[in-house]
């Protein structure tokens, strides 16, 4: 485990970000360059404009973020900061640090064409959660005999709260209140070098998980999975929590090979 464990962390560390630049996204591969534009300018009208009585590069930030998982502005496409800063009504020093966050996120990304939001690619969704299995089995085994009664009542709030959002159909408050749980479990872990390595690796799976979620009804099985998981902790079972984590994020795994099909994808999207 501990060889595994070392391998993982020179793999995170050491990531070079140019893997990212020649990732062809599964859903726009057959786009040209001036139909990626026009769909981010299409994007920009339907979103939502910034509140001005609120700090705006934040507020900016959020907004542009919401917009990608969404699909609003999609995966690969090139991001053009006049036109952002007129769609958002915001000036670009509150823009360039909102795409700076985004970029440290790895939601962006640049290159020498400039900046382009990240392309799916299923080789990268793979390695990822190949990485994430790792960590969180052994995050899990810790937190087993680590997490509060209190941690616990909240991450079965965010369980239900994932439910009512599934029933609803709002796909991004699912992934938001999913998110939340695998945080509170990841914050219970008393190896924080183990946090950090996992934080890096859950925000540059986020915008494949928000298109596995654009399809509801994957969410009804990963909230039932979610309630396996905290019942297996509940049980201070470490081996079944283990095993619970484990077939979760394989699951996953199908899930995003099934989104990253261009037939799929294209029927997700429309």
């Amino acid at each position: 485990m501990q060889k595994s464990l070392n391998t993982l962390i020179r793999f995170v560390l050491n990531r070079e970000k140019p893997f990212f630049y020649h990732a062809l996204d599964a859903g726009c591969r057959m786009r040209t360059q001036k139909s990626m534009n026009k769909l981010t300018m299409k994007a920009g009208k339907r979103v939502k404009k910034i509140n001005q009585n609120q700090p705006l590069h934040q507020q900016t930030y959020e907004a542009i973020k919401d917009a990608i998982l969404k699909g609003e502005i999609p995966a690969g496409s090139k991001i053009v900061a006049t036109q952002l800063a007129e769609q958002f009504n915001v000036s670009r020093t509150p823009l360039r640090e909102a795409v700076r966050q985004l970029t440290n996120e790895g939601l962006l990304v640049n290159n020498h064409m400039g900046t382009n939001v990240i392309s799916l690619d299923q080789q990268d969704y793979e390695e990822l959660l190949h990485c994430r299995l790792v960590l969180e089995k052994e995050i899990i085994r810790l937190v087993v005999s680590h997490i509060t009664a209190e941690e616990l009542l909240e991450a079965e709030k965010f369980i239900e709260l994932s439910q009512e959002a599934f029933i609803t159909k709002q796909n991004l408050m699912v992934l938001q209140y999913t998110t939340r749980f695998h945080e509170i479990l990841i914050r219970a872990c008393p190896n924080k070098r183990l946090v950090q390595l996992i934080d890096e690796v859950r925000s540059l799976l986020l915008i494949y998980r928000a298109n596995i979620l654009q399809y509801n009804d994957f969410n009804i099985e990963i909230v039932d999975e979610h309630r396996d998981i905290l019942n297996a902790i509940k049980e201070k079972d470490v081996e079944k929590a283990i095993k619970k984590i484990e077939d979760h994020l394989l699951k996953d795994l199908s899930r995003g090979k099934e989104i990253l099909n261009m037939d799929f994808f294209e029927k997700v999207s429309d």
